[in-house]
Parts: C-alpha cells; sequence; structure tokens
C-alpha cells in the first residue's frame, strides 16, 4: 500500500499586531482507490475552460486528495479553479472557487458524495501550466 506523507507549516510573527502564529500539521495519507493521476496541464489560455477528467469516485464514502500547482512565474498568469457535475461540459460561470497565482498551490480533500466529474481550470493570461495529483482513498 502506497503512503503519502503531507506536512503543512504557517508561521508569522507580523500577521497580527498582537500575536504570532505558528501551526504545522502532519498527516500519513493511505491513498488505496482505483483513481490516481499525475500530470502537468497546459492551458489553453484566457477565456477557454481545460480540464482535468476524472471519473466519479466509486463508493459512497470515498474521498480523494487533489494537489495542484500553478507553475508560472510571470505576473498576471493566475488560474481559476472549479469543479464541473458532468464529463466535458465547462462549469457554470463564476463558479470558481480558488484562484492560484504564479507559484501558488493548494491540496484538498474531496468527497463521493461532491458528485463531480471534471476540475476545470481557466487561466486569466499566457499559458501557465498546471501541475496536479490526485489520490484516491476508498472508504
Amino acid at each position: 500500500m502506497a503512503t503519502v506523507n503531507v506536512t503543512l507549516s504557517l508561521s508569522s510573527t507580523d500577521l497580527f499586531a498582537k500575536q504570532t502564529i505558528s501551526f504545522t500539521e502532519t498527516d500519513s495519507l493511505a491513498p488505496a482507490g482505483d483513481q490516481m493521476l499525475v500530470g502537468r496541464l497546459v492551458t489553453t489560455g484566457s477565456g477557454t475552460e481545460d480540464n482535468i477528467a476524472l471519473k466519479a469516485l466509486d463508493g459512497a464514502n470515498d474521498r480523494a486528495y487533489v494537489f495542484l500547482h500553478n507553475l508560472s512565474t510571470t505576473s498576471g498568469e493566475y488560474v481559476k479553479i472549479g469543479l464541473c457535475a458532468t464529463h466535458g461540459s465547462d462549469s457554470g460561470a463564476g463558479d470558481w472557487f480558488a484562484v492560484l497565482g504564479p507559484g501558488e498551490f493548494m491540496f484538498m480533500p474531496i468527497g463521493s458524495s461532491s458528485g463531480f466529474q471534471d476540475i476545470d481550470i481557466e487561466a486569466a493570461a499566457g499559458n501557465p501550466v498546471v501541475e496536479y495529483i490526485l489520490m484516491e482513498k476508498a472508504a
């Protein structure tokens, strides 16, 4: 069985006027589903939705972990992220839930109850490359 170690650290001495923050969370994930994807998507350009096609998670309580990373280093080449319930169609206008600027990334869990089939990605400008990993974890 595969194991993925995840660590997230947040710290700042000057974000809040009277409080220092320092958080470190770690977890050891054991992806075991039949849905494992890794790749890079070269976006088509502004106004065009590209997608990472996924099949639906199989079980009623299955979940997956998604990592997305905008590899661009060019100012203005941010990407909008959305979910789409129907494979091959675009997500609705304005339903983006995340925006990744150049060099930014995200890691999130998703569940089978979300009912999505695609991750939609739209570039604001240029053709930024988005690196992705999807790891299904059976319930």
